[in-house]
């Protein structure tokens, strides 16, 4: 934790710039290595400030420009498949409903971040969509594992993914592309950016298009998705200690459904997916608006900031809107931090306090007495110390208090520690966390006579985390191994329970403790000049109070990529692969006596290539699913085949 000030500002969008630039020289010149500049690069989500990973004690994975480019992944959910401890199920086709569980938490579990700004919902799910997440914009993603209620509040049991745009570098930039293939999918995006001495700037835009497949693997009919992300960014230093960040992000999509067979008296297709003539249409728009100062030459930070997230969604039969939800999320924050040296020890003081306010606006067509608005609030106190003892040791301990509106106030901690053995490549990590999730506003109040009725009882799930890990520099550094060993148990988790005389379903909190253990390994290599290795691999034991294994978490799990870049690093070759074990999910079969089905394991094998044909002009292909592998993420639903495809990119 070395208390360097980063001229003019301090903000995530600067720190992001020096993540991506070149890699990092040692006093001599001479590149260090490939273990040093990991540890050396500066990770954001891990503490209230920034910290070098070498001093981050949680489990953090970093996905930086490189690694997102030379995939050549457009969906965000696709691309997060090769993180450890993280588990991907969509809903059939691209563009639907997409989950990302961590740790074998729950998808409303995750918190992400883009840019800084809270994107979960805030209506009907308190979830983040990936199905329609477009990367084309992405710079680096961090993914931060365990429990992290202490320092982001309710929504973090499974952990933080933060997705941060790219950042311009000096001048003026420009770049766009095209690209088309497989399932009549078509992508246009394009972006500006510059930047000065004072201030920088970022505008894009992307459009994603495909016919797809059907959502059900029993009737042929095409579920069509389109999906448009804008997005701006602007910074500004105001003077030499203070400067200012604006950002601002929309986007809209539409994606064809099927839909479930619930129909009475029981068909023979009952519980499956068939076909329907139905649509969701959905927005989000997200704006974030901080001020940074730095005092007394950096010993001294403040940052005050506005965010503000609103969605809106709409579900549509033959053409006639049936329901729809409108959520909103209005979030104030101050933070200071105090930075002093004392003999061999740096610390760091940080202090802040959080007003959130959420808005719900329940919408129907065919029960007007499901119509409903409702809000919430909540104030947080916030408190960190960090310390680092000779650049080598580092602990922290953070601490919060929530005062809800509608729930019992609540405190969670959290603490972190990592010591780096530079003499034998060693690094020992560790952390321990708390973890808080309030009822969405659908499980308490939500209502349909025919189908669902909230309650209004509920009280939040609550998690205990801690975790424990190893990473090890080998052949010179060229190569780094982390393990890392995790422990979690999840109290009042809710759960759907279905009253067989009404046939209606509710929620309710389970009585006992879901226990969630297993084991993370990730391996970075570079092997020569040309050729780099990643790979990962998660074993996960996630069991019910009653010690069923839980649905859609995988026992086990992994990733492996091997990339080749050639011609002086004009062209590049990747070659990837990720595994999903077989795993359980529920299924609804009335004439069946199961009530949970064990869905196959698979393999996806993908291809990309590009060539730099000049400075300015590159050529692409990709090829997905490249075996053809027929697999299930979620009962019912049908997932895409074998596909190809070819773009061009222009830089200007």
């Amino acid at each position: 934790m070395e208390f360097r000030t980063v001229p003019g500002r301090w903000t995530p969008a600067i720190l992001l710039c020096l993540c991506l630039g070149p890699v990092a020289r040692a006093d001599d010149g001479q590149p260090l290595t490939f273990s040093a500049s990991r540890w050396e690069e500066l990770v954001v989500v891990g503490s209230s400030l920034p910290r070098p990973a070498r001093e981050v004690g949680g489990a953090v994975t970093v996905l930086t420009a490189r690694d997102i480019d030379i995939r050549q992944i457009n969906l965000g959910a696709d691309l997060l498949r090769v993180v450890p401890g993280l588990a991907v199920n969509r809903s059939g086709p691209e563009g639907s409903v997409a989950q990302v569980r961590i740790r074998g938490a729950e998808g409303n579990h995750t918190l992400v971040l883009i840019d800084g700004i809270e994107a979960n919902d805030p209506g009907i799910s308190s979830e983040f969509n990936f199905g329609d997440l477009l990367t084309f914009d992405v710079g680096r993603i961090e993914v931060l594992r365990g429990p992290q209620s202490a320092l982001y509040g309710s929504d973090a049991i499974g952990g933080v993914i933060s997705i941060e745009t790219a950042t311009p570098a000096q001048g003026v930039q420009a770049r766009g592309e095209v690209e088309a293939g497989s399932f009549g999918t078509r992508q246009v995006g394009g972006s500006i950016a510059a930047a000065g001495d004072r201030l920088s700037g970022l505008l894009s835009a992307s459009r994603y298009r495909t016919d797809g497949v059907s959502a059900s693997a029993i009737e042929p009919e095409r579920d069509g998705f389109e999906t448009t992300t804008l997005h701006g960014k602007l910074g500004v230093d105001i003077t030499t200690w203070l400067d200012a960040q604006l950002v601002l992000r929309e986007s809209d999509s539409e994606v064809d459904n099927d839909r479930q067979d619930f129909d009475w008296p029981p068909t023979p297709t009952e519980g499956l997916i068939v076909d329907a003539n139905s649509q969701t249409e959905a927005r989000g728009r997200y704006g974030l608006l901080a001020l940074n100062a730095e005092l007394l030459d950096g010993a001294w930070l403040h940052r005050a900031a506005v965010g503000y997230t609103r969605t809106k969604a709409d579900s549509f039969s033959d053409g006639a809107r049936s329901n729809g939800t409108r959520g909103k999320r209005r979030k104030f924050e101050y933070q200071t931090t105090l930075r002093f040296a004392g003999g061999s020890l740096q610390h760091a003081f940080t202090a802040g306090i959080q007003r959130e306010l959420l808005d719900f606006e329940n919408l129907s067509t065919a029960f007007p007495s499901a119509n409903q608005t409702r809000s919430d609030d909540q104030t947080s106190v916030i408190g960190e110390y960090a310390v680092l003892l000779r650049d080598a040791a580092s602990l922290s301990l953070s601490l919060r208090h929530d005062r809800n509106d509608r729930f019992d106030d609540a405190t969670t901690v959290r603490a972190t520690g990592s010591y780096l053995l530079e003499a034998t490549g060693t690094r020992l990590h560790a952390s321990y966390g708390e973890g808080i999730t309030n009822p969405t506003f659908t499980e308490l109040f939500g209502f349909d006579p025919d189908s669902f009725a909230g309650n209004p009882d509920l009280a939040p799930e609550r998690s205990e985390s801690f975790d424990i890990g190893v990473e090890q520099a080998l052949f010179g550094g060229r190569a780094l191994v982390d393990l890392t060993w995790f422990d979690a148990t999840l109290d009042d988790e809710i759960v759907t329970v279905f009253d067989l005389v009404s046939f209606v379903a509710s929620v309710e909190n389970q009585r006992g403790r879901s226990d969630r253990q297993g084991v993370e390994l990730s391996v970075q290599a570079r092997l020569s000049p040309a050729w780099s290795l990643q790979g990962s691999y998660t074993y996960l034991d996630a069991t019910d109070p009653d010690g069923r294994r839980e649905v859609r978490r995988p026992s086990h799990s992994g990733s492996v990529n091997v990339n080749y870049a050639f011609l002086e690093g004009r062209g590049n070759l990747n070659l990837g692969a990720v595994f999903n074990g077989d795993q359980r999910d529920s299924e609804f079969i009335s004439t069946t006596p199961a009530t949970r089905v064990t869905l196959d394991g698979y393999a996806l094998v993908n291809v990309a290539a590009s060539l730099d044909v000049n400075d300015r002009l590159q050529l692409f292909a990709r090829a997905e699913n490249l075996l053809d592998e027929t697999y299930t993420e979620v009962f019912g639903y049908r997932s895409p085949g074998a596909a190809g495809y070819l773009g061009v990119r222009l830089r200007l």
